[in-house]
């Protein structure tokens, strides 16, 4: 197996901003490629989709580092999840409707939790929240499409052979993600060594960089 090591180049903690930001910039190309070349479908939108997250977060990732290891933190987290995702939805077509039935039941969601805080709001925005609520209920039947329960991370990583890798990273991510007592007591007011800081952005980068690779790949433009 190819060691982190291997893949990286030693390059200066000040270089890494503009390194993730041009890596983003390229995340942002092949979603245009994708608009511009594919025809337009639900499959051209969805995987352009994929692809400007993928943008968003290492532009992100820019602008934390080094200081906000949280943030950054996160969105190395985030492009784990979204490369198990894209794994899974590049699998088959099911699994591709599935994806996009969990927009609508996200959608859903939001809005109930919208509505129960807005009880004492007004009438009319109360109204407008479920004149949506039925238009998803139109949108389901019209695009054939299930409201679908988002998927959970530990299954996809069982079923996609990353089982261990998701253990270990969860565990090294959790520290900083949620409030725990070590990051309270200990880290937040620190600032860990490049080192730490390295394992966060070469992994969100490996994640990153194989996302693009697969979508490229299944649309058949260059990355």
């Amino acid at each position: 197996m190819t060691k982190i090591i291997d893949m990286t180049v030693p390059a200066s903690p000040k270089a890494v901003p503009a390194h993730l930001a041009d890596l983003s910039s390229k995340c942002v190309a092949l979603a245009n490629g994708i608009r511009e070349r594919l025809p337009r479908s639900d499959r051209s939108i969805a995987l352009a989709n994929f692809c400007m997250y993928v943008g968003g977060e290492l532009k992100q990732m820019s602008r934390f580092y080094p200081d906000n290891v949280p943030g950054l933190v996160w969105c190395a987290r985030n492009l784990f999840e979204v490369n198990l995702i894209v794994r899974y939805v590049l699998a088959s077509e099911g699994n591709f409707r599935t994806w996009l039935g969990q927009a609508l039941q996200d959608e859903k969601e939001y809005i109930e939790g919208a509505l129960a805080v807005a009880e004492q709001g007004s009438e009319q925005f109360q109204a407008q929240l479920r004149s949506r609520l039925a238009e998803l209920d139109k949108l389901a039947l019209r695009n054939e499409l299930d409201f679908s329960k988002s998927f959970r991370v530990p299954s996809l990583a069982k079923d996609l052979g990353m089982e261990a890798e998701y253990t270990g990273l969860y565990k090294l991510f959790s520290k900083y993600v949620h409030p725990s007592s070590l990051l309270i007591n200990g880290w937040y007011s620190q600032k860990p060594d490049v080192d730490w800081l390295d394992v966060f952005v070469v992994k969100a980068q490996i994640y990153a960089g194989d996302v693009i690779y697969r979508l490229s790949a299944a649309c058949g433009l260059p990355a």
